[in-house]
């Protein structure tokens, strides 16, 4: 699914995204990721610097999700996708280069590779919960 430039220019604004994942049995995990980047109109990349849980999750369930939202504004959304772990390869090298323009000695553990497949407009009003 594209990513709306609405939803794309939330999400680069934001310092920190929500990461929400499920292991194999459906028990719930949410991390903080503040490494992060939209690589296309439906990739979003998000940088394992100490991920453990999210990690293990992606690899045993691809269906996960990204939350963000302006706490000014009250502008939200939901991206949900299904995700890929990276920890070589082109897709590793996107990530790694990424963090790596501000802070040129970090090498990342990983890459997450989402690719949005629906996405929802949370922000308060009528239309919150409503599928973009």
């Amino acid at each position: 699914m594209k990513i709306p430039n609405r939803v794309k220019k939330l999400f680069n604004n934001q310092d920190l995204v929500s990461f929400g994942t499920a292991d194999k049995k459906g028990s719930p995990n949410v991390a903080a990721i503040f490494w992060k980047k939209i690589l296309s109109d439906d990739i979003i990349l998000l940088i394992d610097n100490f991920m453990k849980r999210s990690k293990k999750n992606v690899i045993e369930n691809k269906k996960v999700c990204v939350s963000f939202w302006d706490s000014k504004t009250e502008e939200a959304y939901k991206v949900k996708g299904n995700a890929k772990y990276y920890t070589k390869g082109p897709v590793y090298e996107k990530g790694k280069k990424h963090i790596q323009t501000k802070q040129p000695k970090r090498v990342p553990k990983g890459v997450v590779e989402i690719k949005a497949t629906e996405i929802y407009d949370m922000t308060p009003g009528p239309d919150a919960g409503k599928k973009l």
